[in-house]
């Protein structure tokens, strides 16, 4: 098999409940908060660490670089894991060409590592020690260090060449410490060097837009633990359940009750949180997947939201489109865009937050303490089943 598959178990001293995998060329991206063990899971993959309980196994394109149950563990050294640190780590006495050079694997010339630093904008800083370099060159230093664990010579042959060892670029938080325009410029080399090398990419990061922006998929990691894995906007519009929806920073998430309507439609009552009398029906798909009557908790995709004047003609609403008017309480400009926060008038103890652009705002010409009608469509709704325990 081709790319990266990971597969452990541990309970100390940490614990450890990984599962996922990343294809050759593939970009994954592991997100979670601090302290989730998304460090730890790129340490054991490059074996920096190793529990003494652990159990499972890393393999890339199918070679075992750790399988507890046939006894493999390979040392750091014979695994191709190019590594990227946060704080760079480079050795201060040394000079970019010779951090470099000291990762080469066997057959990298001193020419070989001066092309890599040229290939990433380096060729003029390659005598430099790293006081003398800004974050973003230093950073690049750092990825050319971990490329040459895992890519081929940039001046070599390789037409008849045996197949080189798999390897595995392993990326933490390599961005969080440069400004922005040194940011764009790491995203943009990122991306020319995916269509260069063909081997699997694992980024760990705490930032949802970067991993929205930068993974093929994303792995919400929690507590030591995968949760869910899929594409960005499939996992932050479709969350597992209410731990997966908290992380990934779902602000509408409620609470309320499923029943099956017509074929291939089901029925959402949304309860009001001041009063239980006062609910309101919203139109869903039913999948099959949640039993008539069940107790649910439910997000709202604020980008499959549309806002509408409040004297906007009935009309305009399409089959199974819920139209909800609600009243603006808050207004916060940030630039462009503005969190507003909005009451529907048959659920008054519940708020709804969307993120409005100004311009919007300016065309509907409403502020806060204005009214506004939201059409949701079924595909903005995500229920979950609630855990009983």
């Amino acid at each position: 098999m081709t790319g990266l598959q990971v597969q452990l178990r541990s309970t100390s001293p940490i614990r450890l409940e990984a599962e996922f995998d990343c294809g050759a060329g593939e970009l994954v991206a592991l997100v979670g908060p601090s302290g989730s063990g998304k460090t730890s899971m790129l340490r054991a993959i490059a074996g920096l660490w190793t529990p003494a309980d652990v159990q499972g196994h890393i393999r890339v394109a199918g070679q075992a670089w750790l399988d507890t149950a046939l006894g493999v563990q390979l040392s750091p050294q014979a695994r191709r894991a190019g590594l990227v640190f946060q704080q760079y780590a480079l050795f201060p006495h040394m000079t970019a060409h010779a951090n470099v050079a000291l990762a080469a694997g066997p057959g990298w010339s001193g020419a070989d590592v001066q092309t890599l630093l040229a290939r990433l904008g380096l060729a003029e800083l390659s005598e430099r020690r790293p006081s003398q370099l800004s974050g973003g060159q230093q950073q690049r230093v750092a990825l050319a260090r971990a490329l040459v664990r895992v890519m081929p010579r940039p001046t070599a042959d390789h037409s008849s060449a045996p197949e080189a060892m798999p390897g595995v670029l392993l990326l933490d938080e390599p961005f969080s410490a440069v400004d922005a325009p040194t940011r764009q410029t790491l995203y943009r080399e990122l991306a020319a060097l995916r269509q260069k090398v063909s081997v699997p990419m694992l980024l760990v990061t705490h930032d949802l837009a970067e991993a929205r922006r930068l993974a093929d998929r994303v792995v919400i990691v929690d507590a030591g633990q995968t949760l869910q894995t899929g594409e960005p906007a499939r996992v932050f519009a479709s969350p597992r359940n209410a731990r997966v929806a908290e992380l990934v920073g779902i602000q509408n998430h409620f609470e309320g009750r499923f029943f099956k309507d017509q074929a291939g439609w089901g029925r959402l009552q949304w309860t009001d949180a001041a009063s239980s009398d006062a609910s309101l029906a919203l139109a869903v798909l039913d999948k099959n997947k949640i039993d008539d009557g069940t107790r649910v908790t439910w997000v709202l995709n604020g980008e499959q939201v549309d806002v509408l004047a409040d004297g906007q003609p009935h009309s305009v609403v399409q089959p199974g489109h819920t139209r909800l008017r609600c009243q603006l309480l808050e207004v916060l400009s940030l630039g462009e865009i503005s969190l507003c926060t909005l009451r529907p008038e048959a659920l008054p103890g519940q708020t709804i937050t969307l993120n409005l652009t100004s311009r919007l705002l300016g065309r509907l010409e409403v502020g806060a303490g204005g009214w506004v009608q939201l059409l949701i469509a079924p595909a903005a709704l995500h229920i979950m089943p609630v855990r009983t325990t």
